[in-house]
């Protein structure tokens, strides 16, 4: 069992509890969320519309955030948030096949959700944790959700596998979709349990409104330039890889509870390359992991869009486990180096919340280009490419970062 050590405040240790069962709750679910979605509508093309929508509303909760910062609470905000998340599960539930009727509904209200929460604890965060703590608090955070990977994956394509089985003799949807309807009232349970945790944290509200339309057209500084572009670029790689790779995945093997037991491997996998580039990482060599990370992922992934086989999509899970934690905590790292050093009297936690657009915008685009790929070409092809693109992605942002501000090496933070 995690344990937690005293250093944290009372109320810091019940924000990591909330982040670690929303952390949960989500998780549980996501891996196959798009699976059911098309067994359940035999489209591609409505779940990236329906995800669009979803961004778009992440958007908007964003924007009703900091016009309300100094008049709502934060723990409001954070209920609000994960509330949300629990009715978009239960009506799935409710709804079953049916739920097909109400996806762009559906996927606003899981944006709201999501932006909400994500809003409310990244300044959560910034306001309880300690500086100096703030290490250990994501530490946790990375330990849990990985651990968690390890199990829930596995469990959840075994559960899917079980009730699918059950179709020979039990002839209905409902129970071939049985096992996903169970994955999603764990992951309703364990966010009633999150909201309830959050009765214990304190409402904190700002002072100061956070002055977003200012940050956002600001021009001329070259380090919220890059960051801006570089949230932009991984918005379009976060989209396309969520919502096309476990897809793709299922049209190599067919198998639920496979790709279950390679999401695990690939997350006991990054548990020991998260520990390995957290005790190695600094600014000095961040672009070097950067770019070792991005030629791995542009190589396997090349080599599962071209071969297609499952051999390579087992071994393309395995280097995800060494590589993607290696670009995410860069990611992270990079994101608040570049938030800190930018400055223009701007506080860093305006440049946090600002950096959330081109995220976003990222995100939306990604979809259309997946949209509009999928539109153009079989579907089987346009997986295979947008895979590729994928990862080509990768090395391109490594040297435009480095273009543009040399990845940070020099500079005195």
């Amino acid at each position: 069992m995690l344990k937690i050590k005293n250093t944290l405040t009372k109320e810091t240790k019940y924000l990591l509890i909330v982040g670690m069962l929303f952390l949960a709750g989500s998780n549980i679910a996501s891996v196959f969320l798009n699976v059911y979605l098309v067994r359940l509508t035999n489209s591609i093309f409505i779940i990236l519309f329906q995800n669009i929508l979803n961004y778009v509303s992440l958007l908007i909760a964003f924007i009703i955030g900091t016009k309300f910062i100094s008049k709502i609470n934060l723990v409001t905000f954070l209920k609000t948030g994960i509330f949300s998340m629990i009715a978009y599960y239960l009506l799935i539930l409710s709804l079953k096949e049916q739920a097909q009727l109400f996806l762009i509904p559906l996927g606003i209200f899981n944006g709201i959700g999501q932006g909400f929460y994500y809003f409310s604890f990244n300044l959560l965060t910034g306001q309880l944790v300690k500086e100096s703590e703030q290490g250990r608090f994501f530490s946790y955070q990375q330990t849990f959700s990985y651990l968690f990977g390890i199990i829930m994956p596995s469990l959840s394509g075994y559960i899917i596998s079980i009730y699918t089985k059950l179709t020979g003799y039990i002839i209905s949807i409902y129970t071939k979709l049985t096992g996903y309807y169970i994955l999603f009232f764990i992951s309703a349970l364990l966010l009633i349990i999150g909201i309830y945790m959050s009765i214990f944290i304190k409402g904190l509200t700002l002072n100061q409104n956070i002055r977003l339309l200012e940050v956002l057209k600001l021009k001329g500084n070259k380090y919220w330039n890059a960051n801006k572009y570089y949230n932009f670029s991984n918005g379009i790689r976060d989209s396309i890889f969520n919502q096309i790779f476990t897809v793709f995945a299922y049209t190599i093997i067919s198998n639920e509870q496979i790709i279950g037991q390679f999401n695990s491997i690939m997350a006991c996998i990054g548990i020991f390359s998260s520990s390995l580039i957290a005790s190695k990482f600094n600014r000095t060599n961040q672009k070097n992991y950067h770019l070792i990370a991005s030629m791995i992922y542009f190589g396997i992934m090349s080599l599962l869009g071209i071969f297609q086989s499952p051999k390579i999509l087992l071994i393309t899970y395995i280097l995800l486990g060494v590589v993607y934690c290696w670009n995410q905590t860069i990611f992270q790292s990079v994101k608040f180096q570049l938030a800190k050093i930018a400055n223009n009297d701007y506080n860093q936690y305006e440049y946090i919340v600002a950096s959330e657009f081109p995220i976003a915008l990222g995100r939306i685009i990604g979809l259309s280009i997946s949209l509009i790929t999928c539109s153009l070409f079989s579907l089987n092809n346009a997986y295979r490419f947008l895979i590729i693109f994928n990862g080509t992605l990768w090395l391109i942002d490594h040297f435009i970062i480095n273009k543009k501000v040399q990845w940070l090496e020099k500079e005195k933070l």
